[in-house]
């Protein structure tokens, strides 16, 4: 009906006065005004920051140097995984300087010789790493009731070089193989040999028995640099 129309008409009307009526308010609104905060004076007093007395810095530098996580105050059990770390100490800084001092060949030595070079006397041998292929494993930070232990069971793979002299120094051979570890791991440090696990291969076959016989030269260089790491790890998340 006409009647209707008119109410609706007159709604939409009023509706579009109100709108126009808010858009001139806000046009007249500073683009502050709505900061209630920027717009009232504060009554706080600003904070006095005082410096710490000395018993509040002994009591810091004491809870600073209390090992483990700031959440875990009584060193109850915590782990960290410090794997990429340690393999990254190992590869550059612990086995590319591992090398077994010379010494005269020992008697299984001395038989893994080519046929062709036994019998010769005073010859002495030395072997190193030349370099490191690759490390790999896990190894774990633990702290236990404020104790720490570092937990590892790593797989080096290494290349190795041995030097075979006569008793003047002369060089007589150079031989180029490799050595393997795998699941090398904390008991094995107890040990006086190399471990079962170990694996070498060599570059020129005639000489592979004396690389397999000498390659336990290598093991207490090599326990050495393990033992490095667990120390130097327990000192750096100490």
């Amino acid at each position: 009906s006409s009647t209707s129309r008119g109410k609706v008409e007159a709604a939409a009307c009023g509706r579009c006065c109100v709108w126009a009526l808010l858009a001139m308010e806000d046009r007249s609104k500073k683009p502050s005004d709505h900061l209630y905060w920027a717009r009232t004076a504060s009554t706080t007093q600003p904070v006095e920051h005082k410096p710490l007395d000395a018993a509040a810095q002994a009591a810091l530098q004491s809870a600073a140097a209390k090992p483990g996580a700031a959440w875990n105050a009584a060193a109850t059990w915590e782990e960290k995984d410090i794997s990429k770390w340690a393999h990254e100490l190992l590869s550059s800084t612990l086995l590319p300087t591992l090398a077994a001092a010379e010494a005269e060949l020992t008697a299984s030595e001395a038989a893994a010789l080519p046929a062709d070079s036994r019998g010769a006397s005073g010859l002495r041998c030395a072997l190193k790493v030349s370099a490191v292929s690759s490390v790999s494993g896990d190894v774990t930070h633990v702290l236990s009731r404020g104790k720490q232990r570092v937990v590892f069971e790593l797989t080096l793979k290494l290349k190795l070089e041995l030097e075979l002299r006569e008793s003047d120094g002369t060089l007589l051979q150079l031989v180029a193989g490799s050595l393997s570890l795998s699941e090398v791991a904390n008991d094995d440090l107890d040990g006086a040999r190399m471990p079962s696990s170990h694996k070498t291969s060599c570059d020129q076959p005639e000489w592979a028995p004396l690389l397999r016989a000498a390659a336990g030269r290598a093991w207490p260089p090599l326990k050495g640099a393990l033992v490095a790491l667990v120390e130097q790890a327990k000192e750096k998340w100490r």
